[in-house]
This record gives structure tokens, C-alpha cells and sequence, in this order.
């Protein structure tokens, strides 16, 4: 791709979003506009509501889970769920989500770049990318089918330095052969949000001529491989600055006519979360767009009944000047104040004026706040009826359910752009784990922190695993109704499934749906003996290896952890049935000492063996009763 190609293709994108960008521009102006005036208001209903959705759809902890996929094991599954989440803390993802989520709702569209991965810190570092600082292909809605796309980054003279002289920037030799300063209508962009917030912005974009913006170009290059270019601002120094082959080795493979299977090279490196989705769309609508016209509106509705209030607080007056001796007496504003006049009557008169907040008035208000409301679901904040005490929490929560049943639309949305983000997380180890072999996990939680050395190997897959991304605010709504099911049958659960069987179902059923941090579930329900030596052998029955099974084993605890083992191996099934044939025979044991057992009719002076050794020789009295004919 030649420096024409380059600045051609980024000419059609500008000239497909400039207009676009003017106008949010103009939006994050209405968002805090501190430029108003001194004598004016400003509504907060697009603040407000921004917020109300933002905090909706935003949290700060891990919301994804890896699931199984052809050929990956439980065990890879726990590596790539172990390392996310020490990874979600070593990435600061929390504030990156808050950035992308904010770009998502604000703009419609927010970009999260996932190309860097740092070698030495064995980690992805991505970084959400300016809206108002990117362009992309006009032809196409999905990512991955843009034949180009580009943004602008800012680089200082000593950064610029470092890359030369490290080979990296091969077009030119000195730094300042590169023109500095900032393109106009980007500088345009800082200078209208800054005097929003009565900010002084500079007037121009550079006074030492030490900042540098460069386009970071990617596109295809002459051989159809995608690329990754650097090009000055004025699209001057020619081939370009830098040039670097993306070879990230997670494109999707293509099948030819033959049956040959086809790399198809490398994804953009660009994930896409979208607030409201439309589909078959390049353009996204956002929470301003909806917002703008009733934030206007109400403004303008405001400061009207402002200036109303003020006159109505300071009066006009009719009045005689032929009968009005001192005139200035009328603007002051004074206790006991007194206007002499040669003749009170018909003298002096208040001119009336109308309620600045009149019902019309109020109700129209209330109007544009619901249309504003309704579409987001952040529910009515208008002047409700009067309502019956009986009714009012029945229809509470109807109203709070028909607003989480919104705003989950628009997690699910956004959900996509997580999953997608996800994927480029597996992906990234996947092509550079080999280098440095394994990386130490440390997820915090309770009990400090614990360390675990999570093999890349794992990462060597023919197929991907799936990821489930989870709404915190659709989770939180069905843990609650699942608690409430749950308290519901308590009672009934603990006459059938016993002391143990309640263990096991408090430890990994009931308690994890009350308890945000699982290792406070392994303070409360620490491993027994049994549930610690059943892990142990669940590593030699992984590799077909049958551990010997004990008469004092916890058979039923050794029975549910052994279910864990993946794959099972035929000792894995072995292994179980013989315990489940102990557990029969302690059974049969316990029937016949409570005198539970009249179906066998076992003789009384018959001891009982408690050192047998087998259940099936233990047994042996019950199966041979069962031969016997009944005498009819």
C-alpha cells in the first residue's frame, strides 16, 4: 500500500464521520456547559440519565466465564478462569471497562484495542481508542470485514527520539524531520470541551513544536496481509514511517472447493461494544442522540420560567410621571421602602404577571422527562398518583421489572463486544505462551492471596472455548429469585439429602449464590480429610491409575468428588463403583442396626461383620435370602 493509497482511504472515512463528530462534540458541551452565562440554568437530564444507565450496566468485577468447546478439558477450562481473573486486576480492567462502557453510551460505538501484549509483564495491555480520533471503512458494519481503519495518536519529541534510534521508525533519521503540531479540527475538538468547563485553551496547538501526531494506519498491504502503517500528519515523508505485519495467528480458517484448509492470517485488533445495536448498520445511535433535543428543550423551558420567577420577584410598575416625584426608587429593593407621589390614586400600579410554573407548564415538563425515561428504561420520574398503600410495592416492583427488563437488553448488547474482547485475551496467549513457558496466577480474595502457575501449554488448542459473559444487573435479579427458591425448599432438603448431602449442597449450591468472594466458602466449609485425599486420587485416576479403595472412606464425599474427573478414565469408573458398592453395604448395615431391614429377615443370633472384606461378601446373606422361594 502506497502513502496515496493510504491518505485516500483515510479522506473517504473523514469525510463519512466528520459531521458526525462536530455534533457529539457539540453533545459533550450540553453534557457539563459551564459556559452558559452567569444569569442562565441548565437542565441535568442528560447527566442524570447518562449516569443512572451507567451505573446500570457498569461493574467492577469479572463478569466471564470459559466454557467447554471440542477438545479442551476441565482442567485447561480452571487455567484460562484462574489467569482472568488475575488478569482483570494485572490489566486494569475495571477502569478500562468504565472508559469503553462510557465511549459505548456516549458515542454509540467505543473501541478497545487488544494488538500490545507485553513479553516481559506475560500480559495483554489494551487501551480504549478516542472516538473522536477514529475512523473506519464506511462500506462495512462488521469489524472484522473493514478493509481499513485508522486513528490518531500524540507522541512527544523524546518518545519519537527512542524509536528511531531503536529502529523502529525507519523513514526518517532525525525526529525533526516529522512536522509537528496537531491537525486543526482535532485541536478544534480540545478547544469547544475545554471552554465548556471555562477551561483557556491555548490558541494554538503547539507552542515548543515538540508534540507530534501520527496516523497509525491498518490496512492491506500489495500481498493482501494485513498490516499495521505509521504516516506522518501532513502525509509527507514518503513510504511511511513504520510498517509492521500483523501476525497474531487467530483468523478464522477457510475451507476451499478442494477441502483445503485455508489460514486466513490474522482479526483486527479492534473489539466494537455498542450500546444500542442496529443492525446492518456502520453508524450506531447513542444516549445523546436520544437525549440532545429534550435536554435543549427543557433548558430553554427553564430558563424562560426563570426569568419569569425574577420578574414576578422584582415587579414592573405603571406609573404617572407627572406624579412620580423620584423615579430610581422603583428599581431599588429595600425594607420599608417609600415612593412619594403627588397623588396616590392612579399614580403608581404593579404591572401583573403570569405564574412562571404554571400546570401547563409542569405538565409539559413532565412529558419531555418521560419520553426521555421510557426509552432507556431508567423507569417515570414524574409526579406519580395517588396510589392505594395496599398496591403500591406490587406495583413497585412491576415498574422496576419492566426497567431491568430494558436495561438487559442493552447489557446483552454489550455483552457481545466483552465476549469478542475475551477471545482476543485466549487468542494472545495462545500465539505468544510459548515464549515464556507458564505464568503465575494471584487472585485475591479473603484469605490473601493466592498463587497458582497456570501452564501456557493449556492454551495449545485446535478450537477456542466458548465464553459466557453475565449481566451484573440481570445476575443480581435472578440470585435473588433463585435465593428465594432456594430458602423456600431448605426445609424440605434437609429431611431427604442428610447431614453430608447438606454439606455438600450448602458448600456448593446454596452459600456461592449469597457469597461474592468463593474463598469465604472454603473458610466456612474447609476441605475434610476425605474431600482432600479424593482430590488426590483424582490425579491418578486422570491417568488411568486405580488407587486403592478403603472400608473408612467417606464413600459418598469420595464418590461426588470423583464425578469431577475429566476425562474418565476407565479406573475413574472402576474406581466409583466400587465405592458406591460400600456405600450399599454400609447401608445395608445401618437398615439392619436400626431394625429397619424386616424384608431379609435376618436371624438375630447372626453377628453382624463389620471387617469384611468386600461388600459383595458382606452381602452375601441378603443375596442368598433373596434366592430363597417364599412359601405361599
Amino acid at each position: 500500500m502506497t502513502l496515496a493509497d493510504i491518505r485516500s482511504r483515510y479522506e473517504e472515512s473523514f469525510e463519512f464521520l466528520q459531521q458526525r463528530k462536530r455534533r457529539q462534540v457539540s453533545q459533550l458541551v450540553l453534557l457539563n456547559n459551564l459556559n452558559r452565562g452567569d444569569q442562565n440554568i441548565s437542565s441535568t437530564l442528560l447527566i442524570t440519565l447518562f449516569n443512572r444507565i451507567m451505573s446500570s450496566l457498569y461493574d467492577d468485577k469479572i463478569q466471564v466465564k470459559f466454557l467447554p468447546s471440542q477438545g479442551i478439558l476441565q482442567d485447561q477450562l480452571n487455567s484460562y478462569n484462574i489467569l482472568a481473573q488475575s488478569d482483570y486486576l494485572e490489566m486494569e480492567k475495571a477502569k478500562i471497562d468504565y472508559d469503553w462502557t462510557w465511549d459505548a453510551l456516549f458515542f454509540g460505538q467505543g473501541y478497545l484495542e487488544t494488538l500490545r501484549f507485553n513479553k516481559k509483564r506475560k500480559v495483554m495491555e489494551p487501551s480504549v481508542i478516542n472516538p473522536l480520533a477514529f475512523g473506519y471503512d464506511p462500506y462495512f458494519d462488521n469489524v472484522q470485514d473493514w478493509r481499513y481503519y485508522w486513528k490518531w495518536v500524540t507522541k512527544n519529541k523524546w518518545e519519537l527520539k527512542k524509536l528511531i534510534k531503536a529502529g523502529v521508525i525507519t523513514g526518517v533519521k532525525r525526529v525533526e524531520d516529522i512536522p509537528s503540531g496537531v491537525d486543526t479540527y482535532l485541536w478544534d475538538y480540545k478547544i469547544k470541551r475545554d471552554q465548556a468547563k471555562k477551561g483557556t485553551a491555548m490558541a494554538t496547538d503547539t507552542k515548543a513544536g515538540d508534540v507530534y501526531q501520527i496516523l497509525e494506519f491498518y490496512g492491506y498491504d500489495e500481498k493482501g496481509d494485513k498490516c499495521v502503517y505509521w504516516v506522518d500528519k501532513d502525509f509527507s515523508i514518503e513510504p511511511y514511517l513504520f510498517k509492521q505485519k500483523l501476525d497474531l495467528q487467530d483468523g478464522e480458517q477457510i475451507t476451499a472447493p478442494n477441502g483445503t484448509m485455508i489460514d486466513s492470517g490474522s482479526k483486527w485488533p479492534i473489539v466494537v461494544k455498542q450500546a444500542f445495536r442496529e443492525p446492518h448498520s456502520s453508524i450506531q445511535f447513542s444516549i445523546a442522540d436520544l437525549l440532545e433535543d429534550k435536554h435543549r428543550a427543557k433548558s430553554v423551558l427553564l430558563n424562560l420560567a426563570y426569568i419569569a420567577a425574577k420578574d414576578r420577584a422584582n415587579p414592573l410598575y405603571l406609573y404617572n410621571p407627572d406624579k412620580v416625584n423620584d423615579v430610581t426608587q422603583l428599581f431599588n429593593r429595600q425594607i420599608n421602602q417609600h415612593i412619594p407621589v403627588n397623588d396616590v390614586i392612579d399614580a403608581i400600579a404593579p404591572l401583573n404577571k403570569d405564574n412562571p410554573m404554571d400546570a401547563g407548564l409542569l405538565n409539559f415538563i413532565s412529558i419531555l422527562t418521560t419520553e426521555a425515561n421510557e426509552p432507556m428504561g431508567t423507569g417515570t420520574v414524574a409526579q406519580p398518583e395517588a396510589r392505594k398503600l395496599s398496591n403500591t410495592a406490587t406495583e413497585a416492583a412491576i415498574d422496576q421489572q419492566l426497567n431491568d427488563m430494558a436495561q438487559s437488553l442493552q447489557s446483552k448488547v454489550m455483552q457481545f463486544g466483552e465476549s469478542e474482547f475475551w477471545s482476543h485475551w485466549f487468542h494472545r496467549y495462545k500465539r505468544y505462551g510459548e515464549d515464556f513457558g507458564s505464568k503465575m496466577a494471584n487472585i485475591v480474595g479473603v484469605k490473601g492471596v493466592k498463587t497458582e502457575e497456570v501452564q501456557m501449554s493449556d492454551f495449545q488448542t485446535d478450537f477456542p472455548p466458548g465464553v459466557m459473559v453475565y449481566s451484573a444487573k440481570e445476575a443480581e435479579y435472578k440470585e435473588l429469585v433463585l435465593r428465594r427458591d432456594l430458602i423456600n425448599l431448605y426445609p424440605q432438603l434437609a429431611t431427604t439429602l442428610g447431614p453430608e448431602g447438606m454439606r455438600n449442597f450448602n458448600k456448593h449450591i446454596f452459600f456461592p449464590k449469597f457469597l461474592q468472594d468463593p474463598s469465604l466458602i472454603d473458610v466456612m466449609f474447609p476441605d475434610t480429610l476425605d474431600e482432600i485425599h479424593a482430590v488426590e486420587e483424582n490425579e491418578m485416576l486422570k491417568e488411568n491409575k486405580y488407587p486403592k479403595v478403603s472400608q473408612t472412606d467417606d464413600h459418598m464425599t469420595h464418590i461426588y468428588m470423583h464425578q469431577m474427573v475429566m476425562p474418565k478414565t476407565l479406573a475413574t469408573w472402576f474406581h466409583i463403583a466400587e465405592h458406591q458398592e460400600y456405600a450399599a453395604g454400609a447401608k445395608y448395615d445401618i437398615m439392619v442396626n436400626e431394625g429397619q431391614s424386616e424384608q431379609t429377615q435376618t436371624p438375630t443370633n447372626q453377628p453382624i461383620n463389620k471387617q469384611r472384606l468386600s461388600p459383595t461378601e458382606a452381602t452375601a446373606p441378603l443375596k442368598q435370602e433373596m434366592q430363597t422361594p417364599v412359601n405361599k
